[in-house]
């Protein structure tokens, strides 16, 4: 095909289409846009600014044109646009303004569409994370609502997120087929609840060990490079990280690790961001509907978890055992609906400052009541209005030196608290479950219907 000139602004370097830039603490962000031209004028400028794609008129005065740099030499210009803020969509416009010329209009130039100002969160994790939801549920695409995909294009995101087409980052390639997964109906909640765009930056895997997420471990870190190179190639910088991964540890009998391999990953996808003070949102196991899997090692990674999101800053825990699946192990379309909004009402009281009561009733101590060791008080925090009426036992285990110890009762204390009857006085070292088992079935809200954070307290 033949060469043809065009006179104009060539944008070469520089945003793309549909790209989200992460915003300061401020609120703002630096736009810079470089590319060539083609013009006979002896005087001339370069100019571009950045318009409001509804009102089709400049996003601020001092974003309106702006001459850029120009090097004659090399016929090669660049522009800096400071402080833009947050919001969008955007348009970047270009042109050259002719001041001496018989016809005083400016010559065109290249544009970059649908740029938005926001918050960018990367997707890490396993099967839950990555997206395997099956079932007809309503969550299109949104504008505001982009996704960095793995052919290292920015687009509008849509399902599945973690589609391969073209992919540039084969690690994460999965034989089984994508689904649904939390993350749109996430970011849709954060946008309409604040108006602020949010891109996502999806690299999990099915079946990953966090093992894969640290350096110098298991293939020695690939999925933590592959993260680093995504994130870097997205702009370099994220306002969290949305983690949904444990099955595999539990699978392999290695929760006893969890608590150190966890941190470390915490440490290091905050030195990968320069933010020691990086927010990290972890989904609690879900439910899992195998008999013959490890119910004991299954409650002990969800107290792990909790006990993680206590332990280390900024580090928040969502709760998903109360949502159905479709399969055995994989929650289902409507429930990564449900789980993507309970992420976000978890960012919104933690980066936006939203007042949302977005955690659900925990436990925050157990002892017993008498000397017999036949009751014992369990004390909540986050209960909204207050419990269900008619609570069922069924949601309670204890086991002590002697073995399993049925609880016979369930009764309502002050301040939230619930009172556990047991059939017998506790022998020894004693352990109180809430939610225990693979797929506990919950029975008891609060007002908000919140079931409790499954958890497992030892009383001496």
């Amino acid at each position: 095909m033949e060469n043809i000139t065009v006179t104009g602004v060539k944008i070469t370097d520089g945003p793309q289409d549909w790209q989200i830039f992460q915003r300061d603490r401020a609120g703002f962000a630096a736009i810079t846009v470089g590319g060539t031209w083609e013009a006979d004028e002896v005087e001339f400028y370069i100019q571009g600014r950045l318009v409001d794609e509804n009102l089709n008129m400049p996003v601020a005065a001092y974003l309106d044109w702006q001459d850029a740099t120009l090097d004659l030499a090399t016929k090669r210009f660049s522009l800096t646009l400071e402080k833009v803020p947050q919001g969008g969509l955007y348009r970047l416009e270009t042109r050259i303004k002719r001041p001496q010329a018989l016809d005083l209009r400016p010559l065109r130039g290249d544009y970059i569409h649908h740029i938005g100002v926001g918050d960018i969160y990367v997707i890490a994790g396993q099967s839950n994370s990555s997206g395997t939801g099956k079932g007809i549920v309503n969550d299109g695409p949104l504008l505001g609502v982009h996704l960095f995909a793995n052919d290292e294009r920015w687009k509008l995101a849509m399902h599945p997120l973690e589609d391969a087409t073209n992919t540039l980052h084969p690690v994460t390639i999965t034989r089984i087929f994508h689904g649904h997964s939390p993350w749109l109906a996430f970011a849709r909640t954060i946008f309409q609840k604040t108006g602020i765009p949010v891109g996502l930056v999806p690299t999990a895997l099915g079946g990953s060990p966090i093992s894969r997420w640290l350096v110098g471990e298991e293939a020695d870190g690939d999925l933590f490079k592959n993260m680093a190179d995504m994130l870097q190639k997205a702009g370099g910088k994220t306002a969290g990280i949305l983690w949904y991964q444990g099955e595999t540890e539990v699978m392999q009998g290695k929760v006893a690790e969890y608590p150190q391999k966890f941190a470390r990953f915490a440490e290091a996808v905050r030195a990968l961001a320069h933010d020691p003070e990086l927010p990290i949102f972890t989904g609690q196991l879900n439910a899992f509907t195998d008999a013959q899997a490890d119910a004991a090692g299954w409650s002990r990674m969800r107290e792990v978890q909790r006990s993680l999101s206590h332990r280390l800053k900024n580090v928040y825990l969502v709760v998903t055992v109360d949502c159905p699946l479709s399969d055995p192990i994989h929650n289902s379309s409507g429930s990564n609906v449900w789980i993507g909004e309970r992420f976000a009402f978890a960012a919104l009281a933690a980066v936006y400052g939203k007042s949302i009561a977005a955690r659900h009733p925990e436990v925050t101590g157990a002892a017993f009541t008498g000397e017999d060791r036949r009751t014992i008080r369990l004390d909540f925090e986050n209960v909204t209005g207050g419990w269900t009426p008619d609570p069922s036992p069924n949601e309670f285990s204890v086991q002590d030196e002697s073995g399993w110890l049925p609880v016979t009762a369930l009764g309502f204390g002050p301040e939230d608290s619930l009172i556990l009857g047991l059939s017998r006085p506790a022998q020894g070292r004693t352990t109180v479950h809430g939610l225990y088992g693979l797929s506990p079935r919950p029975t008891m809200f609060d007002d908000n219907g919140r079931c409790m954070v499954p958890f497992s307290l030892t009383l001496d």
